[in-house]
């Protein structure tokens, strides 16, 4: 096995004990220390690792000798270099630890991982100090729908010990799928941690808001880096010097709303919308990825050492070599050519900051740095341009569906091999169980990005790939080296259609075809829904909803919101774990609550016939792209919107911090709606709720706060929907309170008495009502009070109602 990989197993596993040592709290045998029970865990499957040819007895000893500070245990203190190597790293990823207290204390099995947000102080608030479960009621580990904090959560010495007993059934399963290579090995360890110890606090004796999986993958990828920086073979006092060793690399991918959006085949009728879309969106998601592997695989690291990562942007953390800033500099000249090729609509970016480990302790001064570096380099985009300006070719017909790149026939409606690809991709996702990256002979279609090929795998999995990455949270060991990132999101097909429906896939061909939907080949139940079929899925009009939706103040929360009267709380693995817990959410729990829905049914209170509707419908929403902190779906109109309000409760519920709210903007589209003019609308509506104070859906024309939306739709949206379905209100009527609202409210220039003008108007008018049915007509009064919000967003909740009823 190489000594750089040895390394990060080592960091890996260090403290693996304190799971085993807290399911067994109380237990006499032998040292009841944490390092001991690392130490015998590496002794119980010496057979794995002799079989990735490590030295199990070498791995033994240097996972349990890694606290310099326990001057009383030298059992425990580092005495080789390798020893040493881990025993830094370790001290480096946990600085919110006090070494001292912990020494001589232990761990106790009753103490909960607390939520990571509670820590972060935003607009003078804090978050509500509460705890995870690590096991549920929908098992043991991180699943989606788990990470939820709690008031009272289960954790015990009993918790533990399913926790450890769930780690024994991986690794058992790690045994009959023995890894391929030594980087598989570390990588199958690394998921089954990330499955088990997530909701595992690292320590119980100062703050426990770190998980153990935060805290051993951010000190494997120390390790390793640290061991590179002195090439194998540092003595311990070189490797105890402080000096700039290390490199914090960020990059990432700029132009990417412009690149998704630019699908000029919605405006020239080339067909195939729906799923070269999604297949641009992950293209995104690929190159970032590619470019992240490509930089690791090239100085022989793993993607452990992939730090912090989502929404197109990556960091690393590298040794600080000669060698690794030769490959720094060559990349970024390799995916400047790449852009350029692919039509400059993606720019890609690289900065580095060089670190010693003695700044581990101020992580958050290295990332201003390391940002500011970063916008140096964007006023500087495709700088070998430089050199190759005079190397232009001709003209040739562009794309009919990118309008960037040239066609590959010059006749009218051709498309590049780029576009033809995406078509190709679109195609496949339904289906596509992950993506493989591989050093050459990927197979097709691929993306082809700088040293790395990237390609979708169906049933059976790829030969030879350098990495997997699953699109579903399964962390089953299967030899091959993976992560569990959900890079393809969801893309509606017939099937759910005829789930929504209830028709045969017969009579749901024949009413696509009587209704003018579909245009394309494939009659299958796997073939994915055009624009036109999800908007004329809709209940109520048929239009298609467009939802774009943003995380609020988190840049603030990473910049400064660890920070407590001048001291940092911003450690290196609270702000890893703070970027994980994002990603999850955006990247996991929100597909899970398109395909799944059920999931989460107890959580948000919904009774059977909700579940159900959401069941049906749920699955018929689009996530153009969800990721980092965003997110921009589509789907018939009305799913989406109940979506959204399901979507920022589970998010409130998620982080538990009143300052850290989601604003986005809900927007109704016709089927054949160019897709850059659906972007551009949601984005101004967007910047709208943002504008006027966050925590806000633009929708008909109004920034809400979420909680007033919701009440309005359950007090007078239904209301008036159900009044429109009895004919106890006529549409007229509700036309006419409309108008009422946009000539005495809707305008800025009126005055007080002006606007007050509505009230007689409306009383008079609602006497219609009143002949028909009183109790409407009472309820309905409340109207004349404008200072309530049924007032104040009449035009949001009765325009729902309308579209809700419309034929």
């Amino acid at each position: 096995m190489p000594e750089g990989i040895a390394l990060a197993l080592a960091g890996l596993l260090h403290d693996i004990g304190k799971l085993f040592q807290r399911a067994r709290w109380g237990e006499r045998e032998g040292s009841a220390r944490h390092p001991a029970f690392s130490a015998r865990f590496v002794e119980q499957h010496g057979a794995l690792f002799r079989q990735a040819g490590l030295d199990p007895g070498w791995l033994q000893r240097t996972v349990q000798r890694h606290h310099e500070g326990w001057r009383e245990a030298p059992e425990f203190q580092p005495q080789t270099p390798e020893e040493w190597c881990v025993a830094l790293a370790d001290t480096y990823a946990s600085q919110e630890r006090e070494e001292a207290a912990q020494a001589g204390s232990g761990s106790v099995p009753d103490t909960p991982l607390l939520s990571v947000f509670h820590q972060l102080r935003l607009q003078e608030r804090e978050g509500e100090r509460l705890a995870l479960s690590p096991v549920h009621r929908l098992g043991e580990g991180l699943r989606p729908g788990a990470p939820y904090p709690e008031e009272r959560p289960n954790v015990s010495k009993d918790v533990y010990g399913r926790l450890a007993e769930r780690v024994e059934t991986r690794i058992r399963e790690l045994k009959a799928h023995p890894p391929g290579s030594p980087q598989a090995l570390l990588l199958s360890l690394a998921a089954i941690l990330h499955e088990s110890l997530t909701l595992v606090p690292a320590d119980t004796q100062s703050e426990p808001d770190v998980s153990l999986y935060d805290h051993l993958r951010l000190t494997a990828a120390i390790a390793h880096a640290l061991w590179l920086y002195h090439g194998g073979r540092a003595s311990v006092e070189e490797l105890r010097q402080d000096a700039e060793k290390f490199l914090l690399v960020v990059g990432g991918l700029g132009g990417i709303q412009g690149h998704i959006y630019r699908v000029a085949g919605a405006e020239t009728g080339v067909g195939g919308i729906a799923k070269r879309l999604r297949a641009r969106s992950l293209e995104v998601s690929l190159a970032a990825e590619a470019m992240a592997l490509g930089i690791l695989q090239g100085l022989g690291l793993t993607p452990l050492n992939r730090i912090m990562g989502a929404g197109g942007k990556f960091y690393l953390l590298l040794p600080n070599t000669p060698g690794a800033l030769k490959l720094l500099e060559s990349l970024r000249r390799e995916w400047e050519a790449w852009a350029w090729e692919m039509g400059a609509s993606l720019l890609p970016h690289l900065a580095w900051l060089p670190f010693s480990g003695r700044e581990f302790a101020s992580f958050h001064v290295l990332l201003q740095r390391l940002h500011q570096k970063l916008a140096e380099v964007k006023l500087r985009p495709l700088g070998f341009l430089e050199a190759t300006r005079d190397s232009l070719g001709p003209a040739l017909r562009p794309c009919a569906a990118c309008g960037l790149r040239p066609a590959r026939e010059d006749e009218p409606g051709a498309l590049c091999w780029g576009c033809e690809r995406e078509r190709e991709v679109g195609t496949r996702l339904p289906a596509a169980q992950g993506v493989g990256f591989f050093l050459a002979d990927a197979p097709r279609p691929y993306y082809a990005f700088p040293r790395l090929q990237a390609a979708l795998w169906l049933d059976s999995l790829p030969s030879s790939p350098y990495h997997l990455e699953r699109a579903h949270p399964d962390f089953r060991p299967d030899g091959y080296p993976f992560e569990v990132k959900p890079l393809l999101g969801h893309l509606p097909t017939v099937a759910h259609a005829l789930r929504a429906t209830g028709k045969s896939l017969e009579e749901y061909q024949t009413w696509v075809a009587e209704e003018g939907l579909w245009e394309e080949e494939g009659t299958g139940e796997d073939r994915p829904l055009t624009f036109s079929e999800l908007a004329a899925l809709s209940q109520g009009a048929p239009y298609l909803g467009g939802l774009l939706l943003d995380a609020d103040r988190m840049g603030e929360a990473f910049a400064t919101g660890f920070q407590r009267n001048g001291h940092s709380l911003a450690t290196p693995s609270r702000i890893a774990s703070l970027s994980r817990s994002l990603e999850w959410f955006f990247a996991v729990e929100v597909l899970e609550l398109i395909r799944n829905p059920a999931t989460y049914k107890a959580r948000l209170g919904w009774n059977d016939v909700e579940a159900r509707e959401k069941a049906a419908h749920y699955p018929l929403i689009y996530s153009v792209y969800s990721g980092g902190d965003d997110l921009f779906l589509l789907g018939p109109w009305d799913a989406v919107l109940e979506f959204a309000l399901d979507l920022e409760r589970l998010y409130r519920l998620y982080v538990r911090h009143e300052a850290l709210t989601l604003s986005g903007s809900f927007q109704l589209f016709g089927g054949k709606t160019p897709v850059p003019s659906m972007a551009r609308l949601l984005q101004e509506g967007e910047a709208e709720a943002k504008r006027q104070g966050r925590g806000r859906l633009f929708l008909f024309g109004q920034a809400v706060p979420w909680e007033t939306l919701r009440k309005l739709r359950r007090d007078w949206m239904e209301g008036l929907r159900r009044d429109l379905e009895a004919e106890r209100v006529s549409k007229a009527q509700v036309y006419r309170w409309l108008g009422l609202w946009q000539r005495h409210w809707g305008r800025e220039d009126l005055g007080e008495a002006e606007r007050m003008r509505y009230k007689p108007l409306l009383a008079y008018a609602l006497r219609r009502v009143r002949e028909k049915d009183e109790g409407a007509w009472k309820r309905y009064l409340d109207l004349l009070d404008h200072t309530q919000p049924p007032w104040q967003f009449l035009p949001v909740w009765v325009q729902w109602a309308l579209y809700r009823e419309r034929r």
